[in-house]
């Protein structure tokens, strides 16, 4: 005897998203980063998803955060890539494989841009760094406090950040430099990947720095005025004020020194030295 057995297979009932999230648009170093495995991953946990409103069997669930957040976003297929990516809204209030589909997109850092270097760019020997063998200068830490970027993305976006707000701004030398001498020189900012020049000096004891006339480390329009004061016979310098302010290396304290002084202030010069 033969018995014929018909089953019927119904498919899991679906989720639906009525209200899109607050964002749908994620940026790298933001939003999302790196794992150490090379694959994206949420910064502090899942992408931000607040805003969003579920429908599910005639009943809308909101977003919400209690202890945490009753709503996770996960990628369709387990993993994330830059780009438009279909993802996976899951909420604790919806039956066990029930879920809503939605897509997202995974925007990357294109380049970067230092707009205010960090606070300390003036290095001291034995303070910031060690005077090594060869006459080089040794450090392992530097200090990104201060540092304002700017950084576009692919989407043509421009986000502004600074650290220590964002702690993946971080620092690196020139490639290929074997070692920093005593000096001016140039370090990197870096974020995502990429890298923007900005200005430091390194100074051993007992030296001035270029262009610093009044000694507190900073160069600035105060210098420049005093370099002015100075040549029409209004203050008198020291002679290593007098070192300072020939920043043209001319033996003539005057207004040529006065106008690089405030170029650089201003960044119209890269170096006084």
């Amino acid at each position: 005897v033969l018995s014929c057995f018909a089953f019927s297979v119904t498919a899991a009932a679906t989720a639906t998203v009525v209200k899109n999230p607050d964002k749908t648009s994620f940026y790298q170093g933001i939003d999302w980063a790196y794992n150490k495995a090379g694959k994206i991953s949420g910064i502090g946990g899942d992408l931000n998803i607040a805003g969003t409103v579920l429908s599910y069997n005639n009943k809308e669930i909101a977003y919400k955060i209690d202890k945490w957040p009753n709503m996770t976003i996960r990628a369709l297929d387990s993993t994330w890539d830059v780009g438009k990516n279909e993802a996976k809204i899951i909420c604790d209030d919806l039956p066990s494989g029930v879920y809503a589909t939605l897509t997202v997109n995974l925007i990357a850092v294109e380049s970067i841009t230092v707009i205010t270097p960090p606070s300390k760019t003036v290095l001291h020997q034995d303070k910031d760094w060690k005077l090594g063998g060869p006459g080089d200068c040794e450090f392992t830490e530097f200090d990104m406090t201060g540092t304002k970027l700017s950084v576009k993305y692919t989407d043509n976006t421009t986000k502004i950040i600074s650290y220590p707000d964002n702690a993946l701004i971080g620092w690196a030398v020139p490639q290929g430099l074997d070692a920093f001498e005593p000096g001016a020189a140039t370090m990197y900012a870096t974020f995502c990947g990429k890298r923007a020049p900005f200005n430091v000096y390194f100074l051993k004891k007992g030296a001035r720095l270029p262009g610093d006339v009044n000694n507190d480390y900073k160069i600035n329009s105060l210098d420049a005025l005093l370099v002015l004061q100075s040549a029409v016979g209004s203050v008198n310098l020291t002679d290593a004020d007098i070192t300072a302010a020939d920043v043209n290396k001319d033996s003539k304290i005057n207004s040529a020194d006065a106008l690089m002084i405030l170029q650089y202030a201003v960044g119209k010069l890269d170096s006084l030295s």
